[in-house]
């Protein structure tokens, strides 16, 4: 980290203000989908500097859960079947080692936001998927270089129509607009001259017996006369304008503030002066997305109170987290069900509403989510029997964790949203859950889930 002042600074605990549970579960809300007890009590003890390096480094995965994960996928190949696909990456949210990994992946679907309404291949939509992880704390121009030739891209934004003598001008639109500068930062021309700069890619086979389209670079078909982009002009090809485009002092500002909105707070606009040491750090750092998260999870900003619960949860988030947190057991969670449970709430994954992505934060809460999200934890707590969903003990829970029966509603709280409730509320809580036997804790929980801060991030 370069910054040693201002909000971005390093968080350096104090006796005003101290390293505490509620910051230990803020930082795993934002940089992943919740944590258990174990991990919000083992980096309550590790402190900031340790915790947020476990994040930014986590393990590998084991033999056994890298076999798993391989298995999920070859059945997603070999199915073609969209709801395994999406099962398969909500089971990576769920229990893959590194989950800032798929907290950024979900990030990127929103930003290069591709539908498999369109696209129409499972296999291709999977390859997608395992790009923007790949990628996905890597340098952005790797990045967006990839996505200029990713098939799936291609097809969505009609990237393998566009020819010399006719350019195609919609992925080039939206790369200037959503990918990278944002509106009002470039002319109709840049979009011309883009667009003739993207030229070159054809179907190369495929769509037979099952086969995914494959694409390729004709050189024949690729406009090689000069262009005038950005104010610069040349022969310019797809990786030029990309390279044009993020030396626009205005791309790495753009990128901040989506970055900002998705780990930070979506609460208010971001100002200038919190934005601007951000992009220069992307900037000097060849745009590495990595090096600014690091700084943006280890800073004074992002620990301040007023970024905790500034964040209205994605239906994956809320949804993946619910169940992650409460470490339902790996034999009773049905990743198919969690798939339609976030369908219902709204996020369907491979199928985002259109180019611009979800727009978040109060577009996820309507009667009808809202209702839907009520319905999920509800069936997690109680189970639904249609859905093949066993009820939850959490009892057993507490006994797991060595949490007297009569403290169980105590320690939920703790867990699912620390000081993040009203007095009389929790005493409602408390009161419902009693000694902790029988249903009452059941009925304590769903409580919990049913706080309006529970929705939150």
């Amino acid at each position: 980290m370069t910054i040693t002042e201002g909000p971005w600074a390093p968080y350096q605990p104090t006796a005003q203000d101290p390293w505490d549970l509620r910051k230990v579960a803020h930082l795993h809300r934002r940089a992943g989908f919740g944590a258990t007890r174990a991990e919000l009590q083992r980096d309550l003890r590790a402190g900031p500097t340790a915790s947020g390096e476990r994040l930014l480094n986590p393990r590998a995965p084991t033999t056994d859960e890298a076999q798993v994960l391989d298995s999920l996928r070859q059945g997603v190949v070999s199915s073609r079947d969209g709801e395994r696909l999406k099962a398969w990456w909500l089971y990576r949210v769920l229990y893959d080692p590194d989950p800032l990994r798929e907290k950024l992946t979900l990030f990127w679907h929103s930003h290069f936001a591709t539908s498999n309404r369109k696209v129409n291949n499972v296999p291709l939509m999977l390859q997608q998927n395992e790009l923007l992880r790949r990628h996905a704390t890597g340098e952005f121009a790797a990045l967006l270089n990839d996505v200029v030739g990713d098939p799936a891209m291609l097809l969505w934004l009609d990237g393998a129509t566009s020819r010399r003598e006719r350019p195609n001008e919609n992925f080039a639109r939206e790369f200037l607009e959503l990918f990278t500068l944002g509106a009002g930062n470039y002319t109709e021309a840049d979009i011309r001259q883009a667009a003739r700069a993207f030229t070159g890619w054809v179907s190369s086979g495929g769509n037979r017996f099952g086969e995914a389209p494959a694409f390729r670079f004709d050189a024949a078909q690729f406009d090689n006369g000069q262009k005038t982009f950005l104010g610069r002009t040349g022969a310019w090809n797809a990786a030029d304008v990309v390279r044009i485009a993020l030396a626009q002092p205005r791309c790495a500002e753009f990128l901040c503030r989506k970055l900002y909105r998705g780990l930070v707070s979506e609460a208010a606009e971001p100002a200038a002066g919190l934005i601007r040491p951000l992009a220069e750090e992307l900037r000097s750092n060849r745009y590495s997305i990595r090096h600014v998260v690091e700084v943006v999870l280890r800073s004074r900003h992002f620990y301040d109170r007023a970024a905790r619960f500034q964040r209205i949860r994605c239906p994956v988030e809320f949804s993946a987290g619910l169940l992650r947190s409460l470490e339902v057991p790996r034999s009773d969670v049905r990743v198919l069900a969690l798939a339609v449970a976030c369908d219902r709430q709204g996020q369907e994954l491979f199928s985002p509403p259109n180019v611009r992505g979800w727009v978040g934060g109060r577009t996820w809460l309507n009667s009808t989510t809202v209702l839907e999200r009520g319905n999920w934890c509800n069936d997690v707590i109680w189970g639904n029997p249609d859905l093949g969903i066993p009820r939850y003990d959490p009892a057993a829970w507490a006994a797991r964790h060595g949490v007297p029966a009569g403290r169980a509603a105590e320690a939920l709280l703790e867990l699912l949203l620390q000081d993040g409730v009203a007095t009389e509320d929790r005493a409602l809580i408390l009161r419902t859950a009693g000694d902790g036997g029988g249903d009452r804790l059941r009925r304590a929980l769903q409580l919990i889930v049913h706080c309006p801060r529970f929705q939150l991030g």
